[in-house]
């Protein structure tokens, strides 16, 4: 019977464990649209533009297909904003499953900015970084 309790408080130890790290990492990042995310923390000034790179974490409503046959739950991209021309432009999307494993990553080196959409994601992101 000891031995019972003895794994079971192991159990309930572990899964706490596991819950308060989920816990932690999750308060990181702030939303900024409906399942879009970002991280405060990697918010980064450019020094050829006024302007700033971050990156957006965006789970999945179904836009995203299977990649080699396995499902993505979420997407990490780099954006770049220039402030003063009101305009964007996407870098890097790296794409993950359900556990956190990288599936699959796409380097566009020759994105090009495109103006700001309104209401999306990133209009709402560079209203608070460029004061507009």
């Amino acid at each position: 019977m000891k031995n019972y309790i003895f794994i079971f408080a192991i159990f309930i130890l572990s899964t706490l464990v596991a819950y308060s790290e989920q816990v932690v990492e999750d308060t990181t990042w702030k939303q900024v649209a409906q399942n879009i995310f970002i991280n405060p923390e990697g918010i980064v000034g450019t020094e050829d533009i006024y302007g700033f790179t971050f990156v957006l974490k965006s789970f999945n409503k179904g836009q995203y297909e299977p990649i080699n046959g396995r499902d993505v739950f979420y997407t990490m991209s780099r954006y770049t904003i220039d402030c003063s021309k009101n305009t964007y432009k996407i870098g890097v999307i790296d794409s993950y499953d359900k556990q956190g494993n990288f599936i699959y990553g796409d380097y566009n080196k020759y994105a090009k900015f495109q103006p700001i959409v309104q209401g999306t994601a990133v209009a709402n992101v560079a209203l608070k970084l460029c004061r507009m």
